[in-house]
């Protein structure tokens, strides 16, 4: 275990000394139903983290938290992947507050999955391990000492605040996870709480979109935990010049086979693992099973490639900027992800019963992949695309993956690129008797004097609602990414008449480094069965 020096700096060393096995002995020793005292670990959260949890080791970037919460009323935490975020919060910071500060702790985060699931799982389990000396009692979603000391948490609704309604306290942390998930209005509501000298604020996830009010939070002020500071990977990067961060020179043999794909962690040469073993002891750390790796990092690096907006959030722990000239920005996407999840599937199924699917296509030419959408309603529900071959026969599976679609989820319209290609699967698509619209983006729009095309204007009707939060977005799998991705890299432009205009694929491709197949696909699925009012589809 790492102690902490004389002024509360970083551990020193691993292992427990006696002074700790004596103390974690006396806290565990048989107790009354009441529990034993811990307030005077008040204003301790790391020596009460070692020394009443028995947690053996915390990284430098938790204790840089803890002493955050402690210290400041407001805390804004940047975080990469799998860094311990929910650790911290919920094994950590929720049994601080209730049986050392012995105050009031509310946690909430944007969905329900995130709530009990990861966060309160956390805490369920370290209240779990240490209940018989805590006392006190605990639910799926709360733990109780008595009425001042307890935890609770909730899911935010997107537009409600009532969860913080009246909530003021002498002793009060408030922890909002995967915060950039957080709307406008909970955060308000939160904020609104933090009245009084004793009251604490954690604002803690992944820096996912620009514009946010996680971001504007974190611009006054913020701890930001790149992937490189924790002890699993620190040990094999150095930043170079171009300041990325990449794998040592001397340790690129033993992490990477000869077609240069990373190595699982079972396969590493001895050199890489003999280094590894010897930063942990020189630093005093462990590995931390579970936690960020070598491995994803590189695959992340591969997949999305460094400085795009998965790598700059989920590895260097920066926003991605949003361009002013998306069409569709990250955080648009975002809140329509967060509206969905304020339901469940099974209610917005029952909630949209009378909608019938609306389906886009997206045919590829050979060089680029077919992309399909389903809409029902205001909810988009999938996206998905498929390799073409180049061959006669692409635009027979393009049209198939449509009639795949229909046959599992009902039938309905369908949205086709009408133009190329597109053409073709259209015809097969109406042949098998599907209402099929034919859909060409060069065409006027019904608002010449503000777009100057077709695409423009239904690129801005997405645009639109999204923006006032009448649309809601499913979870979509491997494709969420692909497809903010392509909405965010899409720009708009304004021709020499004040009209809106969309870029050139061209550029937009060239930004990807892909073709915006989904993008695409999920607004010729919006507009399949034009007019689209959303207000009556909600």
């Amino acid at each position: 275990m790492r102690h902490l020096s004389k002024n509360g700096s970083t551990p020193k060393k691993v292992g427990y000394t006696p002074r700790t096995v004596a103390i974690l002995r006396r806290n565990s020793l048989e107790l009354s139903s009441k529990g034993r005292n811990f307030s005077h670990y008040e204003g301790k959260p790391v020596e009460f983290a070692y020394e009443v949890l028995g947690i053996p080791y915390l990284t430098p970037d938790v204790i840089a938290i803890l002493h955050s919460v402690r210290d400041n009323k407001v805390t804004n935490v940047q975080a990469s992947h799998g860094i311990g975020k929910s650790h911290v919060s919920g094994s950590v910071l929720i049994p601080y507050w209730v049986f050392a500060v012995q105050g009031l702790c509310i946690t909430t985060a944007p969905t329900e999955r995130q709530v009990k699931q990861i966060l309160w799982s956390e805490a369920r389990k370290s209240y779990g391990l240490n209940k018989y000396k805590f006392g006190g009692r605990s639910g799926e979603l709360f733990i109780k000492l008595n009425e001042d000391a307890r935890a609770f948490g909730f899911t935010s609704r997107s537009t409600d605040s009532n969860g913080f309604q009246g909530i003021h306290k002498d002793k009060l942390l408030l922890i909002e996870d995967e915060a950039c998930g957080i709307s406008p209005e909970i955060d308000e509501g939160a904020d609104s709480c933090l009245v009084g000298s004793n009251n604490r604020m954690l604002r803690i996830g992944n820096p996912l979109a620009d514009g946010t009010p996680f971001a504007q939070a974190c611009k006054r002020s913020h701890i930001r935990i790149p992937a490189w500071t924790h002890p699993n990977v620190a040990w094999a990067y150095r930043e170079e010049s171009d300041g990325i961060h990449r794998i040592k020179p001397e340790l690129q043999e033993y992490l990477f086979d000869d077609q240069g794909k990373v190595l699982d962690r079972e396969n590493w040469g001895k050199t890489a693992r003999a280094t590894m073993k010897e930063y942990l002891a020189r630093v005093g750390a462990f590995e931390i099973k579970g936690a960020i790796s070598v491995e994803w990092i590189e695959n992340a690096r591969i997949k999305y490639g460094e400085g795009s907006a998965f790598w700059e959030s989920r590895v260097e722990a920066r926003f991605p900027l949003d361009s002013g000239q998306s069409i569709i920005p990250r955080r648009y996407f975002l809140m329509a992800r967060v509206k969905f999840d304020q339901l469940t599937p099974s209610e917005w199924s029952e909630k949209l019963k009378r909608h019938k699917p609306r389906y886009g296509l997206d045919v590829g030419d050979g060089g680029d992949d077919h992309a399909l959408s389903r809409w029902q309603g205001s909810v988009l529900w999938s996206v998905r695309s498929q390799p073409t071959l180049g061959d006669e026969l692409d635009t027979g599976r393009a049209a198939a993956m449509v009639n795949a679609d229909i046959k599992q989820h009902g039938s309905g319209t369908v949205g086709v690129d009408n133009v190329g290609v597109g053409a073709g699967a259209l015809d097969i698509i109406k042949r098998e008797r599907v209402y099929a619209r034919g859909i060409r983006w060069g065409l006027a729009a019904k608002d010449k004097e503000r777009f100057a095309n077709l695409k423009a204007e239904q690129f801005w009707e997405v645009r639109e609602a999204l923006e006032k939060r009448e649309l809601a977005i499913a979870p979509l799998g491997d494709y969420e990414e692909e497809l903010m991705e392509d909405w965010a890299n899409t720009f708009y432009e304004e021709t020499a008449k004040g009209q809106i205009k969309i870029e050139d694929k061209a550029k937009t491709k060239q930004r990807l480094g892909r073709s915006p197949n989904c993008g695409d696909a999920a607004i010729y699925g919006y507009h399949a069965s034009p007019p689209i009012n959303p207000l009556l589809l909600t």
